[in-house]
Order: structure tokens, then C-alpha cells, then sequence
């Protein structure tokens, strides 16, 4: 599946724990590879990004998906992703469109 594209909407509060190399800067464009669907944190959901790997800055091993923005001609992909997201954790009742509805786009 190719990645979705989007930009970022909001580089504020970076975690300490991040260094400032691989956060992510507002208006700059990148390519988000996994969405996490945290349903047990308050329904958090955070992506990973081809640009930076976090995952070793645990808690924050991800970024979260509302720091960003996809591109309209990108949302089928990100729908999709969506999907698969859900279905990979098992959510059988997941209202794909309530997260599409969050999302803004460009």
C-alpha cells in the first residue's frame, strides 16, 4: 500500500524525550506508513511517518494523527489504512467515517 500523504498542523509540545532532529515542523509535508488506533488511551490515535522512526522514544513512539493534515487526493489511502488499522486490532464496530469526519484536508 503506498503512503498517505499529508502536512503537518501543529509541531507544538514536543516531548522532551524526542530529540528536536526527528520532530516534525509545521507546513512540511510527509508520508504517514501506519495509523494506531489507541482505544484504550481515550481513542488517541497516533502515525507512524517514512521521514522519522520514533519508536524507540517510548511512550511517544508515535506522532499523533491530529498534528496533521491529508491531502484530498490522498483520502481514499488514508480510508483504507483506516481499515486495515482496524481490522488488524480486532475492532469489528469501528466507525471509520466519525475519524474521516476529524480529519482535516488540503
Amino acid at each position: 500500500m503506498d503512503n498517505v500523504r499529508c502536512f503537518c498542523i501543529n509541531d507544538a509540545d514536543k516531548p522532551k524525550e524526542i530529540p528536536s532532529e526527528k520532530w516534525i515542523k509545521k507546513d512540511e509535508p510527509y508520508n504517514i506508513t501506519h495509523i494506531f488506533l489507541m482505544v484504550n488511551q481515550g481513542e488517541i490515535q497516533g502515525v507512524e511517518l517514512a521521514e522519522f522512526d520514533i519508536s524507540m522514544y517510548a511512550p511517544y513512539n508515535c506522532y499523533r494523527l491530529d498534528r496533521f493534515a491529508i491531502l484530498l487526493e490522498d483520502l481514499e489511502k488514508f480510508v483504507a489504512l483506516l481499515e486495515r488499522s482496524a481490522e488488524f486490532n480486532g475492532l469489528k464496530d469501528f466507525d471509520v467515517q466519525k475519524y474521516v469526519d476529524l480529519i482535516p484536508t488540503l
